[in-house]
Formats: structure tokens, C-alpha cells, sequence
């Protein structure tokens, strides 16, 4: 009787197929920094337009509360503003990031300031119907950067007094 033994079988990866499986890694690795920028960029602008609804939002919620034409907006740096929903008006309001109102200015061409977040422009028109104002609200940012550069979100409701 004859014995033969049976060798384990040993297998392994050559180096050919590491030297494969490498490539296809880098390759893959390149596609997905190279997609890092964007999905950056678009998680910024996505942060600046909510928080340019959430400031709009809270100035509605403001001009809502209230009885009459004469509505207060508070401004943190100077006080409060009054706002009279019965007359067609413009008001420019700069904003923090957190949203809160910083100032006040009377240009409807916001300068390049960057102490602020965004701006905001505050126009109501009158409606055909008594006592039923439009109100838009245009939330422009960066406030660092020159008009021309800004993006703008504008939002719009019917406020009745």
C-alpha cells in the first residue's frame, strides 16, 4: 500500500491582483474627493437658506402679533422700529447669523459690511382689499459681499390689521 499525502492548498493573492485592487481603490477615493467640494458648498448654502426662512419667518411672527396699522419689529442694537401696514414702505434691516435684527438703515443698496449675517428688505403694498397688507421680505447674504454677489430668498404673505 502505497501512502500519498495531500498537501494543503495554500492560495494567495499575486501581486498583479494587489497591485489591481489598489488602482481600483485610488480611482474610486479620487471620484469621491473630488465630490467633497460641492457637497461642502451645498451644505452652506442649504444652512443660509434656512436660516434666511427662519428670519423671515420671525418677522412675520412679529408683524402679526399686534393689532392696528402700526406693528413693531424689534431691532436688538437700537430699540424697536415701527412698521405701518395701512401705508405702501421699504425697510432695511441687518441680521446676525442666530437671525436676531442688528440695524437699521435707510439705503435700499445694503453696503458690504461684515459685522452682519444678512439683510433683510421689508416692503409692504397695500392690497385692493381694506385692511390687507402684502408683505415681502427679501433676505439677501452674504452681508460681506458686494451687492452683485449676494444671493436673495424672497418670501411673501398677506398680513390683516
Amino acid at each position: 500500500m502505497v501512502h500519498t499525502s495531500v498537501q494543503p492548498c495554500q492560495s494567495a493573492f499575486s501581486l498583479v491582483e494587489v497591485v489591481l485592487a489598489l488602482g481600483i481603490i485610488a480611482f474610486a477615493i479620487v471620484g469621491i474627493m473630488g465630490l467633497m467640494p460641492v457637497a461642502v458648498k451645498s451644505a452652506g448654502d442649504s444652512m443660509r437658506e434656512t436660516d434666511a426662512t427662519l428670519i423671515a419667518r420671525r418677522v412675520f411672527a412679529e408683524l402679526k402679533t399686534g393689532t392696528g396699522g402700526n406693528r413693531t419689529l424689534f431691532i436688538s442694537a437700537n430699540g424697536t422700529t415701527n412698521l405701518n401696514l395701512a401705508a405702501t414702505s421699504t425697510n432695511n434691516l441687518a441680521f446676525s447669523e442666530d437671525g436676531l435684527p442688528q440695524a437699521l438703515f435707510l439705503s435700499t443698496n445694503a453696503p458690504v459690511n461684515a459685522a452682519y449675517d444678512y439683510y433683510a428688505q421689508i416692503s409692504i403694498t397695500n392690497t385692493d382689499f381694506t385692511n390687507l397688507s402684502r408683505v415681502q421680505v427679501d433676505i439677501a447674504y452674504p452681508a460681506a459681499a458686494p451687492a452683485a454677489r449676494r444671493t436673495t430668498n424672497s418670501f411673501v404673505t398677506l398680513i390683516g390689521f
